[in-house]
């Protein structure tokens, strides 16, 4: 009971982490706000946001993994929900671009690094043979997260389903009954991810002393990398890093483009945010599946599943964006396949790396994530200009294919340090 309570704790925290994905979501109501109050600001400006909340969240990984396994938990966990929370509700005031973009996007993402990898690092000491599951359990409260505030910020903000009729530098808005909305429903938001962090916090319980995590790391040694430098300099790493980049981009990139690339087929507000909010909802709950799946067979197996998945749909998106539920179906999936990613890297990295030195080295390996958010702004700036969406979506699928023949071709999935010391210990003999 204690071991499941603490997984739900991590469950709960990675909830409020999740709200990152509502970005894609409240997007045009932070211009529509920003250019309400005589900001000139233009709709593709936004897309630097998510990119800087994934920036912010890379830079602070490792530092998270590091105050979880060498100091305390809980004030790991209440330090990284505490910036987040307090970002919205400091957004929530600010109105001016560039100092929203910093508040909301790098600080907010920051807090979202900060918090992490302690519930997983948690979940893993009580569950040490299941890793797989237990990162896909905490880590799918990270898809869900958007698929609840998704919905609520919405309707707070545009209840009547109002269309933005505002024409500015070509760009639509909404108008100031809409907008205005948007700074209180920031502060009601910053309230409740306050309550279901502090749930979350009160809920992650460290094993008990027999089996306490400092005892634990004690008798897996064998299966510690000795040190981060000595993980990266592994092939093994820059097989998973390259392969990560190369998946990591088409996911992030519909993660907060899917209602700008959307209502250009679809002029429907309400609808375009229940994408959103499904989409979170199959990326939150296929993180479980996807780690059952390598549990029960290998990582190798399961990514590229993922991969055949993701190259499919990236491939055949154009096509379908002008049929509602078939969008919906198509960006959902997609959703899943990115949540995927963020279920079995971290777990792969645990089992090849050890535990502690693994979440450390997890830290590194997730810059793969803050170059796709900005391949994807690049992408954004000066792709889709050049060859539309059409070629873009065959470009994305192209890159996937990249991913896939690296894992074909020169991936090898081992428990290195495990390894190394039975080659150690032969030698010896």
């Amino acid at each position: 009971m204690r071991a499941a309570l603490s997984v739900f704790g991590g469950f709960l925290i990675h909830i409020v982490l999740g709200t990152v994905y509502i970005t894609g979501n409240i997007s045009i109501y932070v211009a529509s706000y920003l250019h309400s109050v005589g900001h000139d600001v233009a709709l593709k400006d936004l897309s630097i946001i998510l990119p800087l909340q994934v920036i912010g969240t890379t830079i602070s990984l490792i530092l998270g993994s590091y105050l979880t396994t060498r100091f305390n938990p809980w004030m790991t966990a209440i330090l990284g929900n505490s910036i987040l929370v307090g970002s919205v509700f400091a957004s929530s005031f600010i109105k001016t671009f560039y100092l929203f973009a910093i508040v909301y996007g790098f600080i907010y993402g920051f807090g979202v690094g900060i918090s992490y990898t302690t519930p997983m690092i948690i979940g893993w000491s009580h569950f040490p043979k299941h890793k797989g599951r237990v990162s896909g359990i905490i880590v799918s409260g990270f898809g869900f997260g958007s698929s609840i505030f998704n919905v609520v910020s919405t309707h707070w903000i545009n209840p009547d389903n109002k269309s933005p009729d505002v024409e500015c530098h070509g760009d639509k808005f909404f108008a100031s009954d809409v907008a205005d909305r948007f700074p209180m429903v920031l502060r009601w938001l910053s309230l409740i991810y306050l309550i279901v962090s502090l749930i979350g916090i009160l809920l992650l319980i460290r094993p008990k002393k027999s089996i306490e995590i400092d005892d634990y790391i004690t008798t897996q040694k064998e299966e510690e990398c000795p040190s981060i430098i000595a993980g990266i300099k592994t092939k093994h790493f820059w097989f998973l890093f390259l392969s990560g980049f190369c998946s990591f981009i088409p996911g992030l990139y519909i993660a907060y483009s899917y209602k700008t690339f959307g209502k250009h087929e679809i002029n429907d507000d309400h609808f375009l945010t229940y994408v959103g909010s499904a989409s979170s909802i199959f990326n939150g709950s296929f993180r479980y599946l996807w780690g059952m799946l390598m549990d029960k067979t290998s990582f190798k197996t399961s990514y590229c599943i993922l991969l055949l998945c993701q190259i499919g749909l990236m491939a055949s998106l154009y096509y379908i964006a002008t049929i509602k539920w078939l969008y919906l179906i198509w960006v959902s999936f997609l959703l899943c396949c990115e949540g995927g990613n963020l279920s079995l890297f971290p777990t792969i990295i645990a089992r090849m790396y050890g535990k502690t030195m693994g979440s450390k080295i997890y830290g590194v390996f997730f810059y793969t994530f803050g170059l796709g958010a900005m391949a994807g702004y690049f992408i954004q700036f000066h792709v889709v200009p050049e060859v539309g969406y059409y070629g873009l979506f065959y470009i994305m699928s192209g890159v996937t294919c990249i991913s896939l023949l690296i894992q074909i071709i020169f991936f090898k999935e081992e428990k290195l340090w495990s390894l190394s010391k039975k080659l150690s210990d032969s030698v010896n003999q």
